[in-house]
């Protein structure tokens, strides 16, 4: 063969087309639609029209429809709603600003791999629940016990994904941002924050979940304020639509924190591609 000769270009390799629930998704929208319609349907059949399970103690759909409308239009419900919702904000800040610097610096530098994280999984395992009571013993029965229950329960998902996004970090790229010019502070703000972000969000959308689940355990367990509280006024009087239609206002804010930080993963890290990562 001369050096003249070409050579045969070298064929394209075309990926098969993988399922995806995006291409679809209005129909997987509508199907649960119609699940969720099947399921309220079949509830209020077997509570209003067959009375298989007493309406005093399981309420129809009807019921807690009526009751959250009513509820929504009481002056304290929105005083109740602001001082939940502030703390979990306030918790939930603390929270990420301390899950990214420990998680980064655990993650980057092995001496704290192997001496700090033990300990963090172990705290992690730890259920802290049970530390409640404590905190409230501590710090009373104000706002400061409600935000560092949001932050002890929130801020360990974040630790621990960032750890790991950390700890994978492909070496190609960071010596390619030392090749740039990228050292110390420059590194991590500008190559290892960047990679290990997917991680991250993952994290603060666990931790969110987590955190607003540790207000409401806060004002269970002692204060006169917040959506917890009311719920637990709501239940011991035994109006249990009203507490249903509590339930189901915790549940709107928990789902639209979690789509809202989705929302901000597909902006920030639009390479992520769901469920493949994701630690504890």
């Amino acid at each position: 063969m001369t050096l003249g000769t070409k050579l045969p270009a070298p064929r394209a390799r075309v990926q098969p087309d993988r399922p995806s629930l995006t291409g679809n998704g209005l129909k997987w929208n509508l199907l649960l639609a119609a699940v969720v319609a099947a399921i309220l349907l079949v509830w209020e059949a077997a509570v209003s029209w067959l009375a298989l399970v007493p309406s005093v103690f399981l309420p129809p759909p009807s019921a807690i429809g009526a009751a959250f409308v009513q509820l929504v239009l009481r002056d304290d419900f929105w005083g109740s709603f602001a001082f939940s919702l502030g703390n979990v904000l306030i918790g939930l800040v603390i929270a990420i600003v301390v899950g990214l610097i420990v998680g980064l610096s655990v993650g980057w530098f092995p001496v704290l791999r192997f001496t700090v994280a033990p300990f963090l999984w172990i705290l992690y395992s730890t259920p802290k629940v049970a530390l409640a009571p404590l905190f409230i013993l501590i710090l009373g029965l104000g706002s400061e016990s409600k935000i560092a229950l949001v932050i002890l329960l929130a801020v360990f998902p974040i630790i621990l994904n960032t750890m790991e996004g950390a700890v994978t970090v492909s070496a190609s790229l960071v010596n390619a941002g030392r090749v740039f010019g990228f050292n110390g502070w420059a590194l991590g703000t500008k190559v290892i924050l960047p990679a290990t972000l997917p991680y991250s969000l993952s994290g603060i959308q666990r931790g969110a979940a987590l955190g607003f689940t540790g207000e409401v355990l806060g004002e269970f367990l002692g204060g006169s304020g917040g959506l917890g509280h009311l719920l637990e006024r709501a239940a011991f009087d035994f109006r249990m639509d009203e507490a249903m239609a509590m339930v189901l206002v915790m549940v709107i804010i928990a789902n639209a924190t979690l789509l809202l930080i989705g929302a901000l993963r597909r902006r920030l890290a639009p390479w992520y591609e769901p469920g493949a990562v994701g630690a504890g």
